[in-house]
């Protein structure tokens, strides 16, 4: 969908014009798809199923004043909420705020899917008004409660609550949809989580050092360049780096680079008809034994095998 239709459609829902849509919307890197359901007047359900590691944010676009909360299924997001601070949602990890983040939602796997809730109280009725007052929700107060922003991992009720969300709008109720999210709301001013995770923030430069690390380990993947040797090229010692790499990518350096390798050697047996022993290499492995044990760890089957099913 053309960015021009992307935006007119997404006018249309926000004004309630259209009650559940899906917008696709092609991007420089790869693409999103973005389901959205109107509950109320200034209350509103996405689920952003992300194939690409940037999508722009449209901060201009949102009022000031607003309440925000985030939950990941699944992959990673990284967003920036002031000019040298960054935040890190992960799997079933809830995030709510009271800002929208800066510039851009970066996806270091290139792959993201999660919800958002959107609170706008500038775009209120008498209907909101009604609804949130017959179940007893105070938008102000949670407002208040959560002005600094909080991110938590979602506990057993919440993550029911959040798998029905999903089965709901695959069934396009969208009845029970606005009520799954007054529920959610519900939750969140009752019973505020009581264990916050504030570890996942990091610095700008330390981000941007967990990238170029990235960029290097990856460049060429039939070396296995040790991280002690990248720390010092950064100048950084190899534990702090350890640690940031960590807070963006979710795993270590070592899973990191396994997963990375895996997926280039899968692609070279299903596009290619390179050897298994030139694909190990490629891969950095120079004992061919070795390069199958692991791809059958990690996808289940031997290299060959795969190759078979993929063609």
């Amino acid at each position: 969908m053309k960015k021009d239709d992307f935006a007119k459609s997404t006018q249309e829902f926000m004004e309630g014009r259209r009650e559940l849509v899906v917008l696709s919307q092609e991007l420089p890197d790869g693409y999103m798809e973005l389901t959205a359901c109107y509950v109320l007047p200034g209350i509103f359900l996405a689920c952003n199923d992300i194939h690409a590691r940037t999508v722009p944010c449209n901060k201009e676009s949102m009022p000031e004043e607003l309440l925000l909360i985030n939950y990941c299924m699944q992959g990673r997001c990284e967003f920036k909420v002031d000019e040298d601070s960054y935040n890190y949602v992960d799997n079933n990890m809830m995030n709510i705020t009271t800002q929208m983040a800066q510039d851009y939602f970066y996806y270091p796997s290139s792959y993201y899917v999660g919800y958002e809730i959107y609170v706008l109280p500038v775009m209120f009725t008498e209907e909101t008004g009604k609804a949130l007052e017959l179940f007893d929700i105070e938008i102000e107060a949670m407002r208040r409660a959560y002005e600094r922003g909080a991110a938590f991992y979602a506990s057993d009720t919440m993550l029911r609550l959040w798998n029905h969300i999903t089965e709901t709008m695959s069934a396009g109720n969208v009845g029970q949809l606005r009520l799954d999210v007054l529920q959610i709301l519900k939750y969140f001013q009752d019973y505020q989580p009581l264990t916050p995770v504030n570890i996942m923030y990091l610095s700008k430069a330390q981000t941007m050092l967990a990238k170029r690390a990235q960029a290097m380990l990856v460049e060429d993947l039939s070396r296995h360049l040790p991280v002690k040797l990248v720390a010092e090229e950064l100048g950084v010692s190899e534990t702090s780096l350890k640690r940031y790499f960590r807070f963006v990518y979710g795993a270590n350096i070592s899973t990191y680079m396994n997963e990375v390798r895996m997926k280039y050697a899968a692609g070279l047996l299903a596009e290619t008809g390179s050897g298994i022993s030139d694909i190990a290499k490629a891969c950095g492995y120079v004992n061919q034994g070795r390069f199958a044990r692991v791809f059958r760890e990690y996808y289940g089957m031997k290299p060959l095998d795969y190759r078979r099913m993929n063609r």
